[in-house]
């Protein structure tokens, strides 16, 4: 159909996008005037109810960059990334894993920290999705770089009453 506009599944022959625009304006209140680029802006009433607060308390949306510990799967996990963002220690870092862990030897992990410009800095989420499996989201800031942001599975094993990560997905 040529010289045709598709609008919300309407089709309107042989309008301009400033007559398309008036139009939906006209029939819905919540359109206003197009902007610069023609697409129209809306204009919806200010919201006057308070947002409800999250539905799952225990869920926190804090990016956390502490010590941690291994007295859970989520102290591990930010002693992990504590060890290896922080103390810049590979051999702190591993000693974390278990010992048939998917994370790389010591050495090979002290290669990767070597790398990363001093001043580099990190935050994670962490959401539990069973028994000592949680989703990760690290943020790395490293300086004059935009933030890397990447989301991995982690495995934590509960060994002699500590916990270690354990595979990395």
């Amino acid at each position: 159909m040529a010289g045709a506009i598709a609008v919300a599944g309407q089709f309107t022959a042989g309008h301009s996008a400033a007559e398309s625009a008036a139009s939906t304006e006209a029939s819905d209140p919540a359109f206003a005037p197009v902007d610069d680029n023609g697409l129209p802006v809306l204009n919806l009433p200010e919201d006057t109810e308070p947002a409800a607060a999250p539905a799952d308390p225990e869920v926190s949306d804090e990016c956390r960059a502490d010590r941690g510990d291994q007295r859970s799967g989520q102290g591990v996990i930010a002693a992990f990334n504590y060890a290896y963002y922080n103390r810049r220690d590979g051999v702190a870092a591993r000693a974390l894993a278990t010992p048939t862990s998917t994370v790389t030897p010591a050495p090979e992990l002290q290669t990767f920290i070597d790398k990363l410009p001093q001043g580099t800095n990190y935050c994670l989420r962490t959401v539990e999705l069973s028994d000592g499996v949680f989703l990760v989201d690290l943020s790395v800031m490293r300086p004059g770089v935009p933030v890397e942001r990447g989301t991995q599975t982690v495995t934590t094993a509960k060994i002699d009453g500590l916990w270690y990560v354990d595979v990395f997905k």
